[in-house]
């Protein structure tokens, strides 16, 4: 089954679930990270990374990881900087005695005021959140490459169509060939009588001619590897794993073939059956850009 490159997990805290994960990822050439996270997990970044390059080879990965703490962790976080308040209390009496203020300075008044309390850092070892942070990481990569595979289903469901459209154009193109040296026979004759006039048409220099016309404009060979190309591009299509760039590189030799093919052709429902390949081409290409 592919993979789409585009995808979109969260996995929010609860009391059970002490981090909350959210991931995006969008198509890239290769893998590239980007991580949110607060200071304390900084040593564990290449952990993360690396853990989530096992579960996604290619895309432009965005993570961002918030550590949920409650009320009672987040208030014993805070210490009272007795010093600062022993210094606005002596500038709040310098005040009245110098200005004659009636106003005392009061619980409330100091709650308000900067560096009363002080966040104490926490000094524990990143590598104990290790273990947590680490389930909560593969259940949000789960989720995401489940989404992925969501969307990769849609993409191959569309590209499918498309081949198919493109293989029954080259049945179109290959029917049209099989008549083809008759049909330039009678066009040559056609034109040499319009010219000649009443004069006798050489039969053995017409033959070579058509003959030569003929296999000027043999697509066989052309035809034949176009079939090979979508053949693979449909197997591969239906294989799991990093198909992306393989699918990629079978557009580009199919669309070689197609564009020989239009400029072989000599006849007009060929030149129109290439052009509609040549068009579904194009939209299946955009489409694997986005496969991994």
């Amino acid at each position: 089954m592919i993979r789409s490159m585009t995808g979109f997990s969260r996995l929010p805290s609860t009391k059970e679930e002490k981090w909350s994960i959210e991931i995006r990822s969008v198509n890239h050439r290769f893998f590239e990270f980007v991580l949110k996270c607060p200071q304390t997990l900084g040593p564990l970044e290449s952990k993360i990374r690396d853990l989530c390059q096992q579960w996604l080879r290619r895309g432009k990965v965005s993570m961002t990881i918030v550590c949920a703490e409650n009320d009672e962790e987040t208030a014993a976080s805070l210490v009272l900087d007795e010093k600062a308040v022993e210094g606005y209390v002596e500038a709040a009496r310098q005040l009245r005695k110098k200005f004659g203020f009636e106003e005392n300075l009061g619980l409330r008044d100091l709650l308000t005021l900067p560096r009363v309390f002080t966040q104490q850092k926490k000094t524990e070892d990143p590598e104990k959140d290790w273990e947590s942070l680490e389930k909560s990481l593969v259940k949000s990569l789960k989720a995401l490459i489940k989404n992925r595979e969501i969307e990769g289903r849609k993409l191959s469901a569309d590209i499918e169509s498309r081949i198919d459209a493109i293989q029954k154009a080259v049945k179109r193109v290959e029917k049209v060939c099989q008549g083809g040296s008759k049909r330039v026979q009678k066009k040559m004759e056609a034109k040499l009588a319009e010219l000649l006039g009443d004069r006798e048409i050489d039969k053995d220099r017409l033959a070579r001619e058509v003959a030569f016309m003929a296999e000027k404009g043999d697509i066989t060979e052309e035809i034949v590897r176009l079939r090979s190309h979508l053949d693979l591009f449909s197997a591969r299509l239906g294989e799991s794993g990093e198909v992306g760039r393989e699918l990629d590189f079978l557009c580009q030799e199919i669309n070689r073939e197609a564009n020989t093919m239009g400029s072989k052709s000599q006849f007009f429902e060929i030149s129109t059956d290439v052009i509609f390949i040549k068009k579904e081409l194009e939209k299946i290409r955009e489409q694997v850009q986005n496969i991994e």
